[in-house]
């Protein structure tokens, strides 16, 4: 069977300069599920497309059998305007340098348009609702005039993406353990939880009620929720389980740990129907799903150099010293150590590398805890 492959072209921006994104499809288009899976939006965290260099051949392999039941779209390198930006020897793929924004903000809210559209024949039916939803949502993005490349990629992705049963953006951190964010609703399925587990992830935090930060897997996530919130009356399902699957640390890429995300995947996409197939036995969770709000974000409130007394993964207690802020110009020896210590038992989760400048307002780290932190209510835990 042939690799069903297409590219969609980004308007040009300079001139003698055209990029385009590749798009590969399984399955029969409109079959259920729907899953959608992209690597590489900040184009400079490459764990999630080296998952994918492996996944794809099995996927294609599939195909060739007639082992998919549902629909599969991958996009590898979802971000070709990140992926040109070489600044100084180094690689710039978070921020879009023309306008200094987040690759993964500012995606596109459409539970606005689709209210207006639909809102009025929202019932008890879900199944209608659902399908009301999803075309109002395709028609809102199909009407739309993007004029640069960034727009363009936005609006093209999400027509791929809003109508998904299941949406996958692959992640990663500076230096992490392998964590998930979602939103509340999804924690009330099974196939969050199986993804976890399948996974292997040290935190699965979860956003209340939903993601309000305009990322890729926010926006998919979120629509069904802020509908659902403006039509209380209305039957509307959590229809799109979308997450963003953080795949450990930005130098995290091997082929020994491709191939190992790729099968953990595939056993995940067999254990949704998508894949016809027995998957082998549900390893055991690693992490329940905890609230947002109970996320302690350490800060710095100095400059010099940090160092970790922990390693990313490191389950901790309240009170336990996470890292030092060192004055290099400081000769006072353990004087001029600044030790900042966390606020929750849980998983460190995230942090940055030893030998990093670190300055006031820093994010030093984050640590998933089960219990709610009073400072943290209502906070995203997206502080860059």
């Amino acid at each position: 069977m042939a690799i069903k492959k297409h590219a969609i072209k980004l308007p040009m921006m300079t001139p003698g300069t055209e990029r385009e994104i590749a798009v590969f499809r399984y399955g029969k288009k409109g079959a259920r599920p729907k899953v959608y899976i992209q690597a590489a939006i900040h184009a400079n965290e490459m764990p999630g497309t080296m998952a994918l260099h492996y996944l794809l051949p099995m996927l294609t392999e599939a195909d060739s059998k007639g082992l998919i039941q549902g629909e599969i779209i991958v996009v590898p390198t979802v971000n070709p305007i990140g992926q040109a930006q070489l600044v100084g020897n180094g690689h710039a793929g978070r921020y879009h340098l023309l306008s200094y924004d987040n690759f993964n903000r500012n995606w596109l809210e459409l539970s606005t348009a689709v209210a207006d559209k639909v809102g009025k024949k929202l019932g008890q039916d879900g199944d209608k609702n659902i399908e009301l939803i999803r075309k109002a949502a395709l028609d809102a993005l199909n009407k739309m005039k993007p004029v640069n490349e960034l727009q363009t990629l936005r609006v093209e992705i999400q027509k791929l993406s809003t109508d998904a049963d299941f949406v996958l953006d692959l992640h990663c951190d500076i230096q992490a353990a392998m964590h998930i964010f979602s939103g509340a609703r999804d924690w009330a399925h099974e196939p969050i939880k199986s993804l976890t587990a399948d996974l292997g992830a040290v935190a699965s935090v979860y956003n209340e009620p939903y993601p309000r930060v305009q990322t890729f897997s926010g926006v998919n996530g979120a629509l069904w929720a802020r509908l659902a919130e403006k039509f209380p009356e209305a039957n509307i399902p959590q229809a799109c389980m979308s997450v963003t699957v953080e795949m450990r640390s930005q130098h995290d890429v091997s082929h020994d740990m491709g191939q190992a995300d790729a099968g953990n995947l595939y056993n995940w996409l067999t254990r949704q129907g998508v894949l016809a197939g027995k998957a082998p036995t549900l390893p055991r969770a690693k992490a329940p799903g905890t609230p947002m709000s109970g996320v302690d974000v350490g800060y710095s409130q100095g400059t010099g150099f940090l160092v970790y007394h922990l390693k990313a993964g490191s389950k901790v207690k309240k009170g336990d010293a996470i890292c030092d802020v060192i004055n290099p110009s400081d000769p006072r020896g353990p004087k001029a150590r600044t030790t900042y210590h966390c606020q929750t038992d849980g998983v460190l989760f995230s942090r940055r590398l030893d030998g990093y400048l670190s300055w006031p307002g820093q994010v030093l780290w984050r640590i998933a805890g089960a219990e709610p932190l009073a400072h943290r209510i209502g906070a995203t835990g997206l502080d860059d």
